[in-house]
């Protein structure tokens, strides 16, 4: 391993907004297992009710900065031997940062290198199914499946290997997940 770089067990849920991550990290938080929140779904709403200045359209740097300062803290939180969960992780920040046209911020680049999170990522891939917008989550299901694919050729330009979940109800999905890296550790070992 390279010097500075950190590796831990945290799978990260990731995809395109609307795709299912957030309900399928509740089901795996109340199985036990520690989760993070979504940090920048979280400020947002912190902020806006508030009336704060950090959001996303008001000082995209500031809020860029906070929600990384939250993602380092939950990864820096999580021991070395224990799996956990993230809804979603540094590379979805530079996903984002490219897919809005702020190019590559170095301090994302950085981070999403120092930080490795578990090598396998899982992706609610686009179900128009289950699909829905809401105050915070504007786009069109069009914009997320782009947003998805954005998400998609950061982590592999990571070089972090997708596990495209199946569309099934989340419990089907947690138990697909679990399965698999049960499957997985029983052949590193």
């Amino acid at each position: 391993m390279n010097q500075g770089i950190v590796q831990k067990q945290i799978y990260i849920i990731t995809g395109g907004p609307g795709f299912g991550k957030t309900e399928l990290i509740d089901e795996l938080r109340r199985a036990g297992y520690p989760c993070s929140g979504e940090f920048a779904r979280d400020l947002i709403d912190q902020q806006q009710a508030s009336g704060g200045e950090i959001l996303p359209w008001k000082n995209p740097k500031l809020f860029q900065q906070e929600v990384l300062k939250r993602r380092v803290a939950f990864f820096e939180s999580v021991t070395e031997s224990t799996i956990a969960f993230a809804d979603r992780g540094i590379p979805d920040q530079l996903a984002f940062s490219r897919y809005k046209g702020f190019g590559t911020p170095e301090v994302l680049e950085n981070s999403a290198k120092k930080y490795r999170y578990a090598p396998q990522v899982f992706m609610t891939p686009p179900w128009s199914g289950i699909f829905k917008n809401d105050p915070i989550r504007t786009e069109t299901f069009e914009e997320a499946v782009r947003i998805h694919q954005a998400i998609q050729e950061t982590y592999s330009g990571l070089n972090y290997q997708i596990i495209e979940l199946p569309l099934v109800p989340v419990n089907k999905r947690m138990e697909f997940i679990t399965q698999t890296i049960h499957k997985l550790r029983t052949y590193e070992h």
